[in-house]
């Protein structure tokens, strides 16, 4: 009875606070891709991704200014580690958003969103032949069944209704938007371990909440300047641009700074893969958005596959 109450208990949502956290980040990545969509519709991808990234700033500087007051540590110092791990985290994230944009202008919202979701296995193996990842054999499991509900969501969305050839056709004869998704999906990796490793870096010394709030807003702050830096030499007046868009230049930056916060904040618990792996429920977010917002079908095998990411979620409390 003991162990009953510390695995479903207070004790239990501690042991487990980083699923929540990483379903707490898929549900605002949902909603920043959705603002992310419908701005590129205005702006160019390039400087529809910087918005994500300079809106979120002052959030983040918020935050971490709360944290430091609400936990009376101070601020740790910068190392030469965390400064890599960060830049190379920065320019990866930017990237690969910039490639999952321009996928928004090629196909459907939901497919483009799934495709990248090839990030998880990538991130597992690279991770773990490379960097300081530690996997379980229930976590590869649990990887591996949601990436099985990723499969079966994908098969749902992307397949034409009986007879459309016209459709069938297109889809085959176009592969963009799927190198572009798996391309996104490895900068993603690789910044997702990066990240990890940044976060690794700072002194342990300080807690968790610190250590992760320090981690996003010095990754943000190296992008925020060398996107900045390159998109004034190359687009000025796009780039101004998008202070003509404030309300949903704003709510980008409030649901990418939510979503930074809660991912760094997992990652800093356990490892990247599992914190890639647990977003995956951002796909039920992502179908939901599709259908109320952008009027997109949901079909009954892609909430097969939802149940099936579902009981992934649920092994990762064994991991």
């Amino acid at each position: 009875m003991a162990h009953c109450q510390s695995t479903w208990g207070f004790g239990g949502f501690l042991d487990s606070i980083w699923i929540w956290a990483s379903v707490g980040a898929a549900f605002f990545q949902a909603l920043r891709y959705a603002g992310l969509k419908v701005l590129n519709q205005r702006l160019s991808a390039p400087v529809t991704t910087y918005v994500r990234i300079v809106f979120t700033l002052p959030f983040l500087i918020v935050y971490l200014i709360a944290i430091l007051w609400w936990t009376g540590e101070s601020l740790p110092p910068l190392n030469r580690s965390l400064l890599i791990y960060s830049s190379i985290a920065a320019l990866a994230q930017f990237t690969g958003t910039v490639l999952v944009v321009r996928m928004f202008a090629l196909g459907n919202f939901a497919v483009a969103t799934l495709i990248i979701k090839a990030d998880v296995i990538m991130t597992a193996l690279i991770g773990t032949a490379f960097f300081s990842e530690a996997i379980t054999p229930i976590g590869w499991v649990a990887i591996i069944v949601t990436m099985l509900g990723v499969v079966v969501v994908s098969s749902g969305r992307t397949s034409a209704p009986a007879g459309d050839t016209a459709v069938s056709g297109r889809r085959a004869s176009s592969t963009a938007p799927v190198v572009l998704g798996l391309s996104a999906a490895m900068i993603y990796a690789l910044s997702y371990l990066s990240l990890r490793e940044g976060i690794l870096a700072i002194d342990p010394a300080a807690g968790t909440l610190v250590r992760a709030a320090y981690a996003v807003l010095v990754m943000t702050a190296i992008s925020a300047a060398m996107v900045g830096a390159y998109l004034l030499a190359r687009e000025p007046r796009e780039l101004a641009r998008m202070f003509l868009f404030p309300r949903l230049c704003w709510f980008i930056g409030a649901a990418s700074a939510i979503a930074s916060i809660t991912w760094f904040f997992a990652t800093a618990l356990t490892n990247a893969s599992y914190v890639a792996a647990v977003a995956q429920v951002q796909i039920v977010f992502t179908l939901l958005l599709s259908f109320f917002y952008f009027g997109e079908r949901i079909r009954a095998l892609e909430i097969a596959g939802i149940a099936i990411i579902v009981s992934g979620l649920a092994l990762f409390r064994m991991a």
